[in-house]
């Protein structure tokens, strides 16, 4: 072939190649608003395509539209981007990249650069524009085949750090090229996000939770679930000395339940890795621990709904649940930071824009992160023990801020949390009666640290003091000492089970209890016998049904006597007499006059009772007189819970033990309950 005709046949291929990009038509055709700065006109000549962006964007330094199978920025198999990259220094370019995820390492520039004829690249006044041409068919595997007058997925973006970053602005629009001029058409973009069923794997969970609640709570054969426990309590404080006590204190029942969320995050996980099946390993995790924190989340708020619910589903009270409360707020920070690691590694935290399939907002992601976090921090035990109203509020406020900015961050939590925080709202709805509940209490003071408060008779406090389950236990406010806090307290019926009062002691100068000391001392001093308070409740039940038992142990250290004062004085005339319930009481103190620290709500004491009292300070037998003129006698040192709690004294009995208490004392009941396989019940006050 001769020079003339190779030149012919050169410019015949040039003048195909270009033809829709030169033809006199292409200006006149419609152009399609991508965003609110941005807009692409497309024409089809013959087997070719021209596409002409436009972005009137002066910060940007870069563009990009690509040409995708779905409305998803990632798609299998991979697709391409054309980018124009713009520079200060450097005459603005256009390539390829190959979109393999949604980080910036998963934006690879293609070896292959052949699929696009780029005709014009240029930035004026602040406006970029770029123009380039490809062929209908796919050139090479990362293009999609484009057809005339079918619709096609549009995806744009831009940003203004250099490439590749994170985008700005992002979107997608549905046109049908076109090799005529007229108005565009533009069609409804596909959904772009994945479907996933964390939700609705957490709900069946949830219901099957309950089932089984149900179940070892209203049928004979299974109730032994919610009794039996793990293992004994550790036999000395050793490294792993909390982590035994945590499964001494889990029953089977609870653990059934661990189980079921168990198998829930498995769940969970399989079912994330299945529906995003092109997603890179770090992709994938961040995906699985995203949603692991969702299903956390989802179940948080439950344990602390207070409510009668919990009784009847699982038998327990609120108060008893709330460790699993703790355990799935750490487990939800521990998931979330994992999250946020790889998210921030990627490709930053600080954007407000939509982002993946989900259309996350990464800076509300972020912020609801901090939230629940320094929730984390404040509810440390030493933390939350020493400041606890801090801990509180904070925890009040913040977890207000996490869910709602977990909600912006993403759709999909949006319909997670919309049972969850209803479960929540209406419990504290009802929580809202506490403030009408409104009493002056008559008060008396006992050393330098104890306070009782008991409510007058009326038709309410004779309901509370005939109806409220044994161990009961309110949440209190003094008004004269903080209008804002409220701290929960055991309910003692008094012993003419007309009212409830309390019996509070100071752990420390400065503490609530030690306000409500100061007030009463004033008040008392000013010839005043009463103070103003506020009661929410009552809350509360005891893991065991004493009014079943034939024989019942109590073991009480100090102020943990107050419950079992409320359970004697409430069935003083209510066990069933042909039963002939042995009822007996074992409480240690440190110096004989504490025995007297409940005076008006302990004597006299029941005729039924068998009570046994000890002063670990005095060193012989002795007796005080009580304010009824009862003598009480006491003896020195502790009670012997081996001669207390064993299988002579409880041969054909059905025997429990319960205690409060000291956590030494409280274990040692625990472990002896444990020898001799009786029902055991401990107070729990670890809000």
């Amino acid at each position: 072939m001769g020079l003339r005709s190779i030149a012919a046949s050169v410019a015949v291929l040039a003048s195909t190649v270009l033809a829709a990009c030169t033809s006199a038509d292409f200006p006149q055709a419609a152009s399609v608003p991508l965003g609110p700065d941005m807009t692409i006109r497309s024409l089809v000549q013959g087997a070719t395509v021209c596409f002409q962006v436009t972005a009137a964007l002066p910060s940007a330094r870069w563009v990009s539209i690509g040409l995708a199978a779905s409305s998803r920025m990632v798609n299998t198999p991979v697709s391409n981007a054309a980018v124009m990259e713009i520079s200060a220094t450097a005459t603005p370019t256009v390539k390829l990249y190959e979109i393999r995820g949604y980080s910036a390492s998963g934006v690879v520039l293609q070896s292959d650069q052949s699929s696009i004829s780029v005709v014009q690249a240029a930035v004026a006044n602040g406006v970029a524009t770029f123009t380039f041409q490809r062929s209908l068919t796919s050139a090479t595997a990362f293009d999609v085949a484009l057809a005339e007058n079918a619709p096609t997925n549009i995806l744009w973006a831009h940003g203004t750090r250099a490439f590749p970053s994170y985008h700005d602005a992002a979107g997608v629009a549905r046109i049908v090229l076109s090799a005529t001029t007229g108005p565009a058409q533009v069609l409804s973009a596909l959904p772009s996000a994945v479907t996933t069923y964390t939700t609705l794997i957490v709900a069946g969970a949830f219901v099957t939770m309950v089932l089984l609640g149900l179940v070892a709570t209203h049928t004979g054969e299974w109730r032994s679930l919610n009794q039996k426990t793990l293992c004994a309590p550790p036999m000395s404080n050793n490294l792993l000395a909390g982590l035994t006590q945590s499964a001494a204190d889990t029953k089977c029942g609870e653990l059934a339940v661990v189980a079921v969320y168990v198998a829930t995050l498995v769940l969970v996980a399989l079912s994330v890795k299945s529906q995003f099946t092109n997603a890179t390993a770090m992709g994938a995790l961040s995906l699985i621990t995203g949603h692991l924190a969702l299903v956390d989340l989802m179940l948080l708020l439950l344990p602390v709904a207070r409510g009668k619910h919990w009784e009847l589903v699982f038998g327990i009270s609120h108060e008893r649940i709330l460790k699993f409360h703790r355990a799935l707020g750490r487990s939800c920070v521990v998931y979330s930071t994992v999250h946020l690691v790889i998210n921030a590694t990627a490709g930053g935290v600080s954007s407000r824009q939509p982002y993946g399939t989900q259309q996350v907002v990464p800076l509300y992601g972020f912020v609801s992160f901090v939230a629940f976090a320094s929730m984390g921090l404040l509810a440390l035990e030493p933390v939350r023990r020493r400041w606890y109203e801090l801990f509180y509020y904070y925890h009040r406020i913040a977890a207000v801020v996490g869910i709602v900015f977990a909600m912006l961050h993403s759709r999909t939590v949006v319909y997670a949390m919309i049972f969850p925080v209803a479960i929540y709202g209406l419990s504290g709805l009802f929580r809202l009666r506490a403030f009408c509940n409104s009493f002056d209490a008559t008060i008396d003071v006992h050393g330098t640290n104890t306070v009782t408060l008991v409510l007058p008779s009326t038709a309410q406090t004779k309901r509370w003091a005939a109806t409220m389950n044994p161990c009961a236990f309110f949440w209190v406010c003094v008004p004269s000492v903080s209008a804002t806090e409220w701290h929960p307290f055991s309910a003692i019926v008094t012993p003419d089970q007309d009212s409830i009062g309390f019996c509070m002691k100071a752990p420390s100068k400065g503490s609530f209890v030690d306000g409500v000391f100061q007030a009463a001392t004033k008040a008392l001093y000013q010839d005043a016998s009463t103070l103003r308070v506020r009661v929410g409740g009552p809350y509360g039940k005891p893991a065991v049904d004493v009014a079943a038992y034939d024989h019942v142990v109590l073991v009480a250290g100090g102020i943990g006597v107050t419950p079992m004062l409320s359970l004697l004085n409430q069935h003083r005339d209510k066990l069933d007499p042909t039963r002939h319930a042995q009822l007996e009481l074992h409480w240690v103190v440190r110096h004989p006059d504490e025995l007297l620290s409940a005076d008006r709500l302990m004597f006299p004491l029941p005729a039924h009772v068998r009570v046994h009292l000890y002063a670990t300070a005095a060193t012989d037998a002795g007796s005080i007189l009580s304010s009824t003129g009862e003598t009480v006698h006491f003896g020195p040192g502790k009670p012997v819970l081996d001669e207390l709690i064993n299988r002579e004294r409880f041969l054909g009995k059905k025997a429990c033990v319960l205690a409060c208490g000291p956590p030494g004392l409280v274990a040692d009941a625990q472990r002896h309950a444990r020898a001799v396989d009786v029902d055991f019940h401990k107070e729990v006050f670890l809000f």
